[in-house]
Formats: structure tokens, C-alpha cells, sequence
């Protein structure tokens, strides 16, 4: 009797019948199985959309070498599935794809993924480390939204966008670093109550409220490719005493650092224009009146 040894744990295939697959063509449809380890069968393509959605049961999953594509919330709310390893083949993941995963560690992703959708990781609190393939070009939003066991976080060189609150609410990270060529970072790390240490490479021309209520942020490297603070940027920022704004800055907008209580020196570039609002609540915009 075939037997397979998935993370450490025996499968007999024979125990799967093969009504838990329902299967058009190469597309796995629907997982219906009971099964705490799963092998898809052999020959399958794609995984469909929602096809192990709430499979709260599932603890591993193993896939044939021939799957390229696996469509938006098929492990959706797979609140067991602690390791999976994905395919060398697949080219394309689908929105939601592991929302709700509450139990999953770690994720490396192939090389053949350039895009991780909106959502793909949202509301995983387990996940602790992510291994970026090179060729990932695009995060989309609420990518890692809620993933509160993320301390830190390096965005490779070759991503140009990050979605909103792609990062949000992850509230233990305490370090980020973007490499990329991004060149509008908006609320991508807003309300990540823990992060103290932010730097941003050459790249980024705007910054808006991406970083909203980071209560814990204290030090930030702002490259001189900046030329708009936005709204909001860095409002909320409790902790902030000091930021150095390149002279490549030429506007700061309204609330940029409202409400960073803690904020008594900032250094502006000569002509940079600002809002009457951007210092409001600190204690240098009850000094200055920077017009």
C-alpha cells in the first residue's frame, strides 16, 4: 500500500477516496476530504478559487511539481495549516490566499512569483518569516496585514509597489527597511504600534500616511529622492523627537506630524512649502510657524 511521509507525518493515499477531489479537467474545484495531511493528486494544474476554503482540519499540504496556478482563497481560513511548501512550478497565487491561517510559521515563495496579491497573508499572526523570491516586483495591499508575529522586514531592491497598509497593524515589528524603487509609499505601515527603526532607500519621491500611529517610531533615514511628505506621513508618531528632511523636499502636507507630541527639532530644507497644519499638536509647531 503507497504510503507518503509529509512533514514528518505518514499518508496513506488509499485512506483519501477520491469523491474529497472534485476535479474538471486539471482543476482541482473542491477539497472536501477530512484528512489533517493532503497530497493534490498528480497531474493537477490549477487549484481553484476557495477549493480548501475554511478547511480548519489541515495541518500540511503536498503538491505535484505540475500545479502553476492557485487562485484567490483557496487556504483561506486553514486556521491548522502550519508549513507548506509550494511548488517550484508555480507562476501565479491568487488574492486572500492564506488569509486567515492563523497557525502558518513561515512561507518562502518559488522564484516564479512576481506578484503577491492583495490580501495573500492577511490576518496570519503565526508567521514569522517570509523569504522573498528576487523576482518579486509588486506587494499588493493588506498583503501582510495583521501579521503580528513580524519583527522585522526587508522589501527587496526589485519592488517598485507596495500597497496600502500592506504591512498595517503589524503590531510587533520593530524594524523596516525598503530597498525597493517604490515611488509612492502610502499607508503601507500604518498603526505598527511596535516599529522603532524605519529606512527608505533612493526611490521614493512621496511619502503619505505611511506611517500613521507607529507610536514607538524613533529614528528615520529619509533619502533625498523625497520631494512631498503627504498627509498624515508620519502623524501619531509619539515618540519622534528629531527628523531631517532632505533638501530635495519641496512640500510638506497637512498633518504630515500632527500629534507627534515628543517632536522638538526638525530640519527643513529652505524653500520647502508647509502646510499650517503639518506641525500641529508637536511641540516645534507651538515654536514655529513654518510657512
Amino acid at each position: 500500500m503507497p504510503q507518503l511521509k509529509i512533514f514528518g507525518t505518514v499518508y496513506d493515499r488509499s485512506s483519501e477516496p477520491e469523491s474529497a477531489f472534485q476535479i474538471t479537467d486539471t482543476r482541482l474545484i473542491r477539497y472536501t476530504g477530512t484528512e489533517e495531511s493532503v497530497a493534490v493528486p498528480d497531474g493537477i494544474t490549477e487549484i481553484g478559487a476557495e477549493a480548501f476554503l475554511n478547511c480548519k482540519q489541515i495541518k500540511a499540504i503536498r503538491f505535484p511539481d505540475s500545479v502553476h496556478t492557485v487562485h484567490s482563497n483557496a487556504f483561506r481560513g486553514c486556521e491548522s495549516l502550519t508549513d507548506i511548501t509550494l511548488p517550484d512550478s508555480l507562476t501565479h497565487i491568487g488574492s486572500g490566499l492564506f488569509c486567515g491561517c492563523t497557525a502558518l510559521r513561515q512561507i518562502t515563495l518559488p522564484e516564479g512569483i512576481t506578484v503577491i496579491p492583495d490580501g495573500a497573508f492577511a490576518a496570519c499572526p503565526s508567521l514569522t518569516e517570509i523569504r522573498f523570491s528576487e523576482h518579486i516586483t509588486k506587494i499588493g495591499m493588506h498583503a501582510f496585514f495583521r501579521c503580528t508575529g513580524l519583527t522585522e522586514i526587508e522589501i527587496p531592491q526589485q519592488v517598485t509597489e507596495l500597497g496600502r497598509h500592506a504591512f498595517g497593524s503589524c503590531e510587533r515589528l520593530t524594524k523596516a527597511v525598503v530597498r525597493g524603487g517604490i515611488p509612492y509609499l502610502f499607508m503601507a505601515f500604518s498603526n505598527c504600534t511596535g516599529l522603532k527603526e524605519v529606512i527608505l532607500s533612493p526611490g521614493i519621491r512621496e511619502i503619505t500616511c505611511a506611517f500613521e500611529n507607529c507610536t514607538a517610531l524613533t529614528d528615520v533615514v529619509i533619502p533625498d529622492t523625497v520631494r512631498k511628505i503627504g498627509w498624515s506621513a508620519f502623524s501619531g508618531c509619539s515618540l519622534l523627537t528629531h527628523i531631517t528632511l532632505p533638501d530635495s523636499v519641496r512640500e510638506i502636507d497637512s498633518g504630515a506630524f500632527e500629534d507627534c507630541t515628543a517632536l522638538t527639532e526638525v530640519d527643513l530644507p529652505a524653500n520647502v512649502k508647509c502646510d499650517s497644519s503639518a506641525f500641529l499638536n508637536t511641540p516645534y509647531g507651538s515654536q514655529h510657524s513654518p510657512g
